[in-house]
């Protein structure tokens, strides 16, 4: 009798642990196949990603449809101009370092190449200000020829068999466009931003030579190639700056100043090319509505 109850015993607690085993598995399978979804998209974000990049290569043969040749024409300068900005504009990044000295805070704005080396105010203002009116260029003739795409597939149409050698170019065109449209647009918002710091930063300049915490070389150079700014407490930037440095101690803020010193100190000075000198920057890319641009 005695193993008997202990059989039922038994049984019973399989019958009453099977709902939790069911449950746990559901749960582990419903984890294995949401694990299953997130290495899927990683895998599809990750090879979308290496993707080559496409390139637009017209050979400069035309149709003989007027309506179509100027199409690939108009797609040929949209890209020509995207590679021209990228070469002009795309090496330069623009920086705002910070500082905190004798309980105040600081900017430093200037801009520098990929390998560290700053150019000159004249240079930043043309690159600023050049970088803006292109960018809304090649946006403006992007939005333009996209008007164009739907005549340039129904001139395709009528050119019989010709069509097989210039059909890539359709499907080619709308992707030049839209790096154009939407690509150059995103970046030109981010270069009005970067226009208004900048003007910020230079209408509230002061000498380094101020603070008495930079060698007479160090001012030199900082003062042909960016702008110190004191940040007030009426300025957007104070909070951020308070955040940051209130946890920062005497020597850690010491170490801070002499590191920026001499980075300052090493760091090497693009000359100035003919076209950029005595550069004035004017009123470029400061609307506060950007869509009003396109």
């Amino acid at each position: 009798m005695n193993k008997f109850f202990q059989i039922l015993a038994v049984v019973l607690a399989v019958l009453v642990a099977m709902p939790t085993m069911a449950q746990d598995d559901k749960a582990a399978l419903k984890a294995k196949k949401a694990q299953e979804r997130a290495e899927k998209k990683a895998a599809k974000e990750k090879k979308r990603k290496e993707k080559p990049a496409y390139v637009w290569n017209w050979d400069g043969t035309r149709s003989g449809n007027e309506t179509f040749d100027n199409y690939l024409i108009t797609v040929t300068n949209i890209w020509n101009e995207i590679v021209r900005y990228e070469q002009e504009f795309g090496c330069y990044e623009y920086v705002q370092d910070t500082l905190q000295h004798e309980g105040k805070f600081y900017i430093l704005a200037y801009m520098q190449d990929t390998l560290g080396n700053v150019i000159t105010r004249n240079q930043s203002n043309w690159q600023i200000a050049n970088s803006v009116l292109a960018g809304v260029n090649i946006v403006l003739s992007s939005t333009n020829a996209s008007l164009a795409t739907a005549n340039a597939t129904l001139a395709l149409t009528d050119m019989g068999l010709g069509a097989i050698a210039f059909a890539p170019y359709i499907k080619g065109g709308p992707m030049v466009i839209a790096k154009g449209m939407k690509e150059m647009k995103a970046i030109t918002k981010i270069n009005k931003i970067t226009s208004r710091q900048w003007k910020a930063a230079k209408n509230g300049a002061i000498d380094p030579s101020v603070l008495g915490i930079f060698s007479e070389k160090e001012v030199r150079k900082m003062n042909k190639c960016c702008y110190l700014k004191e940040i007030v407490e009426t300025d957007p930037m104070y909070t951020v700056l308070v955040t940051r440095y209130e946890t920062k101690t005497p020597e850690e803020l010491a170490e801070e100043t002499a590191a920026m010193s001499s980075d300052w100190e090493s760091k090497n000075e693009i000359p100035e090319t003919k076209s950029m000198s005595d550069h004035e920057f004017g009123d470029y890319g400061d609307d506060e509505d950007d869509e009003e641009d396109w």
